[in-house]
């Protein structure tokens, strides 16, 4: 090859050279191709680029220079061309089957002998596999994000309540996967720089089985939709499959939430938030729902009905679709901040504001008052259908529930109230005497938290603080006191602000919930401690920047108040 970088070279020499640049590296198709047509410069002594249709196109209205040229073989007509002039030696080649076809063009002072023109038409062919497979990826690459889309947008959509809109979205994707009436969530955390190898992961591992989604408020986060088959099991095959690839995996947390209706998906996710939290604190790893931790299950049945169908009856005035829409809403806005809120259902961060503070002034709630947020999320877990809510089941408008069969259980969790006061009290059946109790608040909510099943729950919920040196507990009451201002909190407990937070977050290690951040684990401890009568004071006005709601341990509807987004 005269005047070539690679004279004297033997042939397979060459073409070895050339394979080794064809080599497909972390940069993908695309770049061994660049890397391949720097080589080619190099070896017929030259230089070699590749131009694409938009920068020929350009370069061809701009005028000048071998615009026009590069533009036709661009187009295929002609797909090749050559140029020779004094000290400029040009070849030009169409690449691909696809017009407009991106170019070759490689150039040297000296003209193409036989073995350079064949090495330049080598090297094309070689330019053409790898830029069809750079096509290919880019595909599939396109297409995998679409899928992304759309399975994002179904779970927006069953966040809202929108199950049926999301059944049909889905079905393009895989056809009868959500045809369940239950479903499981579940809830991986890794780093934020594994998460996509983790979603992919767990896309091969369930294929076909569940939706999995990476989460739009979370950059660690990966969301899995279990549905549960007809016969009951609780997405076992999927969660078995989670399990065991967490185990597998280093610093990977799996949260597993308890079974749900398909239009409560939002509880759901709520559910595996909550365990994914104490999955931070176990060696394993990986947590799930535990039966009787949670306050709704230890509720009568009947009472804990009758009161959240009247807490939230000015709600019934809402048409029916806006009403599914605020109470979608405003579940995932006590949960999560506004943003987030709105990331997870896919709208924006003002409308979540607007929805929540419509409730707010149709129940006459002031939801800068951390009391009426705990009392409101709990009446939105009794009134539509959670699993552990008192054996209560969907069955019908607003606030309707039924009984559960199992009459015994206000009996024995009345015995282990009277008694130790440890373990888990059972679910109670029978509606608590008419008495007004001692319980916080008074009231119809004051009586159903006074009842023996709730006291035994809010002393098991609060026994880990018991005996730590640190007085967790008395932190944790004046923090909450306060309406969980820290400032405020300090003063009253007499300590520096940064011993506040650091009790606070030894608290949420020994309760395995979120406090700081909000949501249900601090609402049932703003509960726990409601019960066991340590809330007996309204926030100090103006605490934490709001307005104090009034006297009450816990607020119910009474008067419009203002919401503090």
């Amino acid at each position: 090859m005269s005047g070539s970088g690679v004279e004297g070279q033997r042939r397979p020499e060459v073409l070895a050279g050339l394979l080794k640049a064809a080599r497909v590296g972390p940069g993908g198709h695309r770049a061994a191709a660049h890397r391949v047509a720097a080589w080619l410069g190099r070896a017929v002594g030259g230089s070699a680029r590749i131009e694409v249709p938009a920068r020929i196109e350009g370069s061809a209205r701009a005028g000048g220079g071998d615009g026009a040229l590069l533009r036709d073989v661009a187009a295929g007509s002609p797909r090749s061309a050559v140029v020779a002039e004094p000290g400029r030696h040009l070849r030009v080649l169409a690449l691909g089957v696809e017009r407009p076809h991106p170019v070759l063009v490689v150039t040297r002072p000296s003209p193409y002998d036989e073995a350079a023109a064949a090495l330049v038409a080598h090297a094309a062919t070689v330019l053409e596999l790898l830029l069809s497979a750079g096509e290919a990826d880019e595909r599939r690459r396109r297409l995998a994000e679409a899928g992304a889309g759309v399975r994002l947008s179904v779970l927006q959509l069953l966040m809202g309540g929108e199950v049926v809109l999301a059944q049909r979205t889905m079905a393009g994707l895989r056809p009868g996967l959500l045809d369940a009436e239950r479903v499981v969530v579940c809830v991986l955390e890794a780093s934020e720089g594994e998460r996509g190898e983790v979603a992919r992961a767990c896309e091969g591992l369930l294929a076909g089985r569940a939706l999995v989604v990476r989460c739009p408020a979370d950059d660690g986060h990966v969301i899995v939709v279990a549905p549960v088959s007809p016969g009951g099991a609780a997405g076992t095959g999927a969660q078995d499959a989670l399990r065991e690839f967490v185990t597998g995996r280093d610093g990977v947390f799996l949260g597993v939430g308890d079974r749900h209706p398909i239009s409560r998906v939002a509880a759901g996710y709520d559910d595996a938030i909550r365990s994914l939290a104490a999955a931070r604190l176990m060696p394993g790893r990986v947590a799930g729902h535990q039966p009787g931790a949670r306050l709704p299950e230890v509720l009568d049945a009947g009472a804990a009905a009758g009161w959240a169908a009247g807490f939230l009856r000015p709600l019934a005035a809402v048409p029916a679709q806006d009403r599914g829409q605020l109470t979608a809403t405003v579940r995932l806005g006590l949960e999560f901040t506004a943003v987030n809120a709105a990331r997870l259902l896919g709208i924006s961060r003002n409308t979540v504001r607007a929805r929540m503070d419509r409730v707010a002034g149709l129940l006459g709630l002031d939801l800068g008052d951390v009391r009426a947020r705990a009392a409101l999320d709990l009446a939105l877990r009794l009134d539509d259908g959670d699993p552990g809510t008192a054996r209560s089941g969907r069955a019908g408008g607003t606030g309707q529930a039924r009984k559960g069969s199992d009459g015994g259980h206000a009996a024995q969790a009345a015995q282990a109230a009277h008694g130790s006061g440890t373990g888990h009290a059972r679910p109670a059946a029978t509606r608590p005497g008419p008495g007004p109790g001692p319980g916080p608040g008074g009231g119809e909510l004051g009586r159903m938290l006074a009842a023996p099943p709730v006291l035994v729950w809010a002393r098991d919920l609060l026994a880990p603080l018991r005996g730590d040196e640190r007085d967790l507990r008395r932190t944790l009451r004046d923090w909450v006191g306060e309406n969980c201002a820290v400032e405020p909190a300090a003063r009253r407990r007499g300590v520096h602000p940064q011993t506040v937070r650091e009790h606070l977050r030894g608290a949420e290690g020994l309760l395995r919930r979120q406090l700081v951040a909000g949501g249900s684990g601090l609402y049932e401890v703003v509960l726990a401690l409601t019960v066991t009568g340590e809330l007996d004071e309204a926030p100090s006005r103006g605490s934490s920047g709001r307005s104090a709601p009034g006297d009450r341990a816990l607020v119910t509807p009474s008067c419009p108040a203002t919401v503090h987004p």
